[in-house]
């Protein structure tokens, strides 16, 4: 499902302009940023029972405070990194430049979105290296390929039932673990990038 706001005019043109940007991208040069969240005692939300039984999970009630995940992704890798707290601009800016700005290369695209912690910090930080960065459109989450890569993360965290802190960060680890060069292949051509050369 889309968002909405994606039909209104100024969005429209946002985005048009945004594919003629993706057009032009070299797929080993993008790095894509996003932040999400995880939390204690996730669960899937289906599963499977012998026939004419129920299905029955449990789950801890009231699991605490949820963890942050600040997170990039690219064709030659991605790094990953769970805390605690509100992140914040200078949060944020210091993932940058210790998560993300020691493996930009000059000419590097960083994509990501409008969000108010996205500030100029960070973008200095990014253009330090030689790279640039590149703000998706408003509302289009669409055109961030770690996007899918958070619902795979989760997925694997939901699956391995972390019920502790400790377990949750070992979920995290290991869902992380997973994530493959052909995997961000496909989202980025998913989200609309061209991932072979021209």
């Amino acid at each position: 499902m889309m968002p909405s706001q994606q039909l209104r005019a100024d969005v429209v043109a946002e985005r048009a302009a945004f594919a003629g940007v993706q057009a032009g991208l070299d797929a080993e040069r993008v790095l894509f940023v996003d932040e999400s969240g995880i939390e204690r005692g996730m669960r899937t939300a289906y599963g499977y029972a012998p026939r004419h039984t129920r299905c029955r999970e449990h789950a801890p009630f009231r699991v605490g405070r949820r963890t942050s995940v600040l997170g990039w992704v690219g064709l030659r890798g991605g790094h990953f990194a769970p805390m605690t707290g509100t992140v914040d601009g200078g949060v944020f800016a210091r993932f940058v430049e210790y998560g993300l700005v020691p493996h930009l290369r000059p000419g590097d695209v960083v994509i990501w979105d409008n969000a108010r912690i996205h500030g100029a910090e960070a973008v200095r930080l990014v253009e330090a290296t030689g790279a640039r960065v590149v703000a998706q459109p408003r509302y289009s989450p669409d055109k961030n390929a770690i996007e899918p890569a958070w619902s795979k993360v989760k997925e694997r965290v939901r699956r391995l039932r972390a019920d502790t802190a400790e377990a949750l960060d070992a979920a995290l680890h290991a869902a992380v673990a997973t994530l493959t060069s052909e995997d961000v292949r496909g989202w980025m051509r998913h989200c609309g990038y061209p991932t072979e050369p021209t």
